[in-house]
């Protein structure tokens, strides 16, 4: 009897390992038929990137992409009953779908699904490959990937994201491996190419990476002035004035965009058309708090980043910093919460505690299930608490990192003593 019973519990965590695999199986079918299923279907986001490679290869005015009413009615002559606009992507982006822009929507559309398969396999093995995953931490990972909701809205609106988020891990790698050239080079190319990244630089600074910094500005510089002969000067003109007027737009203010932006001025800022129904109407308080909040966070973050020493958990709040203090932040730029997320599931593995690992899993939820924050029925009034579940665990999981950079610092400090 006691043979037996020594016997069942040998094999318990060896089943474990079993019905997580058997997840994953069920989760990767699942992902499978969603890609195929939304491979060459209509939607905004590629509808608009396509459409700015067509008129590119076809030397129209890159400044008239910011006329809404002229882009949206090319979008219509090359993807029939979808309304998209360029809004405020730079007019480098343009330049990452030319690949695509010879091909007819649907076929584009597939290619760029393809690439986006074929680049997320390569980047997570590069991951596993670097976290050094094994056992009963493997399928977790993929579990982690294959239910995080961000992924399936980059897959559906034919996004950018995934390319965005392989740079992103590449400068991660560099800024850890001591990599200057490929961390300043990563960092530029995103930058030029989908205005993020910003926040990067403070970190860039703080730790004194004085040779990342020449890279990322001559690597930005090398591609403006590349293509300063395609674009022209205007339409560098056209996207700034374009970015100021979005910057004030009372369309951030809906729960779609999971941002300190939104989440204030959902509150406080009454707007007929896009935020009828606020908590109370104090335009005055809802924008003093977002500077308030947002000086707070980034403020927080560059002071334990200075002080602490743990690099890859700072490089991960400054990726979460720059999502949630970007007023247009929406569901598929949380893609890039993967690489804190990953970052802390190394962490926690090799500084296990049970009630952090409740902790981050709570986090990950919010920002990974599928929750329909955008539906009317919690948008309105105070009832608009439950409708930034993404933020909340943004947010979590920014204090979650610095407490674990702080910590990290504390058991350090005693070491050396």
């Amino acid at each position: 009897m006691a043979s037996f019973a020594s016997r069942t519990l040998h094999k318990i965590p060896q089943l474990k390992i079993q019905i997580l695999w058997a997840i994953v199986i069920i989760l990767s079918f699942y992902f499978i038929y969603f890609t195929i299923r939304n491979a060459s279907v209509p939607s905004h986001g590629f509808a608009s990137y396509y459409t700015a490679s067509k008129l590119l290869i076809e030397g129209e005015n890159v400044a008239d992409f910011y006329n809404d009413d002229w882009f949206s009615s090319k979008v219509e002559d090359y993807v029939p009953r979808v309304y998209e606009i360029y809004l405020v992507n730079m007019p480098t982006t343009a330049l990452i779908f030319l690949p695509t822009a010879n091909f007819d929507y649907e076929t584009a559309k597939i290619v760029w699904t393809i690439f986006n398969m074929l680049l997320l396999t390569v980047v997570f093995g590069l991951i596993i490959n670097k976290l050094k995953l094994e056992g009963i931490w493997l399928p977790l990972a993929f579990i982690i990937l294959l239910a995080f909701q961000p992924l399936y809205a980059n897959i559906a609106f034919g996004q950018v994201y995934i390319f965005i988020f392989f740079l992103f891990v590449l400068a991660w790698f560099a800024y850890e491996s001591g990599n200057e050239l490929l961390l300043g080079i990563s960092i530029g190319l995103v930058l030029i190419l989908k205005t993020a990244g910003i926040f990067l630089l403070i970190l860039l600074v703080l730790k004194k990476k004085w040779k990342s910094l020449v890279c990322f500005f001559v690597c930005v510089l090398f591609l403006f002035s590349a293509t300063l002969p395609i674009f022209g000067l205007d339409s560098w003109s056209a996207y700034l004035i374009k970015l100021l007027e979005y910057s004030s737009s009372p369309t951030l203010s809906v729960t779609a965009y999971q941002t300190v932006h939104s989440f204030f001025h959902h509150f406080f800022v009454l707007d007929e058309q896009w935020n009828p129904a606020p908590l109370i109407n104090l335009p005055y308080l809802g924008k003093s708090l977002t500077i308030i909040f947002s000086a707070l966070i980034l403020v927080i973050t560059i002071i334990i980043a200075f002080k602490s020493k743990k690099l890859e958990l700072i490089f991960g709040s400054f990726i979460i910093v720059g999502i949630i203090l970007s007023p247009p932040s929406i569901d598929y730029h949380y893609m890039l919460m993967l690489i804190p997320i990953f970052i802390l599931f190394d962490w926690l593995i090799k500084n296990p505690s049970p009630f952090l690992w409740v902790v981050f899993t709570i986090f990950f939820l919010l920002i990974a299930a599928s929750i329909p924050y955008i539906s009317p029925k919690i948008t309105g009034g105070i009832w608009a608490v439950f409708a930034y579940p993404k933020l909340y665990g943004a947010l979590g999981l920014w204090f979650l990192s610095l407490r674990g950079s702080y910590l990290s610092k504390l058991i350090n400090g005693r070491e050396t003593k």
